[in-house]
């Protein structure tokens, strides 16, 4: 049984998904590893480094199917190192003594850096496109609720009027920003790593820049400029850019989890039949994956926090922060995997009560058009001297559960200057949303020009 919430039958697809599993699993990075010793040995073959037969057998028998993966795990308990046992278990099913060109000038973190990069830049491409499909998602919820009118709030307390697009074009703009950020941390962060025992590339001889560069393309990912043995920046910058995904994931989960409460159910997140809220509350539909994308940021950023220790690396090579990141880094990205899968399902099944919306509007008994009366009554008194009246009205309103049109033309200054058809006008709250359409239209045509660059 597992011992991981990653891993375990109970708990483990509100931490991971099957696919992110299948992206960090040991076969699939011993198969990393076993790819990039191979693209190594294809280079220097075509170099004259090593026979061409060398790099055929090689490449023939780098399948993690051709080992002994219980073999390797007692090495592992044996020699108190991850990468030799898999040398050495790769080197065995060579034939012809071929394996001796296995791993020619390489070091241990060359390979398990590129390894562990190979993985990490898969699960980030698995959720850019997660986000992608978020996004266009929402474009979808911002034209459908553009006009749906509902309570702007602010402080937890009913504010002015705005639309539910208008809402959703607020994290519209956030996750474009974050698929932005993402991409531009693709120019920058996945990179290979094939630079010998301190970097100098030593044990590749004179040929060594080429060697490493042409091995480093060959896999696919991109070529450094120096070793990065002791130069961790990159791989913090992929956890903060992942941790900038999973905190506006969790911002937004926190938001629709508030709009699912009882005393508000404007919004749900959508309800799969069968599945059960509570052990003793058969009633319970609980936004149960609204909760865990604010779970899942806060464990992105302690994960992410816990990576950037390693960027205090020492001299060349340091052990004892670099492997840090074996743990942490991973579990940033299959998190974040989580995440996203889990913002793309809300936004594609999300259910939105407009009734329930628009009848929230009405909870105030119109209070929640001060600022209108306020803004129309100072044209004749003064901005500030309007504000002063009007806000007495409130609180005498507020407290005494009234309705504000009829206590607003009580008082002798605002019936002086306003009638009630006047009052009741501006209190129509359908009238006050402002420019939230147009708003909406200009987030949704900045968004699709980018989509389309």
């Amino acid at each position: 049984m597992a011992s991981n919430m990653l891993d375990s039958m109970l708990y483990r697809n509100s931490f991971s998904t099957p696919k992110m599993r299948d992206i960090f699993d040991d076969t699939t990075i011993i198969q990393n590893i076993l790819d990039f010793e191979a693209a190594l040995a294809q280079t220097q073959a075509e170099m004259g480094i090593i026979p061409k037969e060398a790099a055929e057998e090689i490449q023939r028998k780098a399948k993690v199917e051709n080992l002994n993966i219980p073999r390797i795990e007692e090495g592992v308990k044996k020699v108190g190192h991850s990468l030799v046992p898999i040398l050495k278990e790769f080197q065995s099913v060579c034939d012809n003594g071929y394996g001796e060109y296995i791993h020619m000038g390489a070091t241990t973190q060359d390979i398990i850096d590129t390894a562990f990069m190979l993985s990490i830049k898969r699960g980030f491409d698995v959720i850019y496109d997660d986000m992608v499909e978020t996004e266009g998602l929402m474009l979808g919820l911002i034209e459908k609720y553009r006009d749906t009118i509902m309570a702007g709030r602010s402080h937890t307390q009913q504010a002015l009027p705005i639309t539910f697009g208008y809402k959703v074009a607020v994290w519209a703009s956030e996750v474009r920003h974050n698929i932005e950020r993402m991409e531009d941390c693709r120019k920058r962060c996945f990179v290979g790593e094939l630079a010998g025992a301190v970097g100098t590339m030593a044990g590749f001889g004179p040929e060594g820049l080429e060697v490493s560069d042409r091995t480093i393309r060959r896999i696919g990912l991109d070529v450094p400029d120096v070793a990065w043995h002791v130069s961790r920046d990159r791989i913090s910058e992929i956890c903060m850019t992942l941790a900038l995904v999973a905190y506006t994931n969790g911002k937004i989960g926190n938001e629709l989890a508030k709009l699912q409460m009882t005393e508000i159910s404007e919004v749900f997140e959508g309800f799969v039949p069968g599945s059960v809220g509570s052990s003793t509350m058969p009633h319970k539909r609980n936004p149960n994956k609204l909760e865990s994308l604010q779970m899942l940021a806060r464990l992105v950023k302690g994960n992410m926090e816990t990576t950037m220790e390693s960027m205090f690396c020492e001299h060349e090579r340091d052990g004892a922060l670099w492997k840090i990141e074996w743990k942490s880094a991973p579990e940033v990205v299959i998190l974040t995997g989580t995440s996203a899968n889990n913002i793309k399902n809300v936004m594609a099944n999300l259910e939105v009560d407009v009734n329930k919306m628009r009848a929230d509007l009405d909870i105030l008994r119109g209070l929640m058009q001060s600022e209108g009366i306020m803004l129309e009554l100072g044209k004749h008194v003064g901005k500030q001297t309007a504000h002063g009246i009007v806000y007495q009205i409130c609180m005498e309103t507020f407290e005494q559960h009234a309705d504000f049109c009829e206590m607003l033309l009580k008082n002798e200054t605002v019936a002086q200057h306003m009638t009630r058809e006047e009052i009741q006008k501006i209190l129509d709250p359908e009238g006050y949303t402002g420019l939230s359409g147009q708003i909406c239209d200009r987030v949704v045509a900045s968004i699709k020009a980018a989509r389309n660059r």
